[in-house]
């Protein structure tokens, strides 16, 4: 079991210092251009799923993804999360 602040560690990581990651990431996923999304905020990171919460210029969106796999170490934590907001099955 990964710990609950770990994971929170990483979701604000990811919201403060990648932002453009997340942007290009979920907008591959949603099929829009990346400018077309203002901004992505994880919350709630387990190692089964993360809500995402965005704002595109239609307003603000939000969705559990569920990941393929639970996630048993911190990598792979990254590695399904990479593959939601993507869309990858990979």
């Amino acid at each position: 079991m990964i710990a609950d602040d770990l994971l929170v560690r990483i979701a604000t990581h990811a919201n403060d210092e990648h932002q453009a990651d997340l942007c290009r990431s979920l907008s591959a996923r949603l099929g829009l251009r990346p400018r077309h999304i203002v901004g992505v905020r994880l919350s709630h990171l387990t190692e089964e799923s993360v809500d995402v919460s965005w704002i595109t210029l239609d307003g603000g969106h939000h969705v559990t993804f569920r990941f393929p796999e639970t996630a048993a170490t911190p990598d792979e934590v990254l590695e399904q999360l990479g593959r939601v907001l993507t869309g990858s099955r990979c």
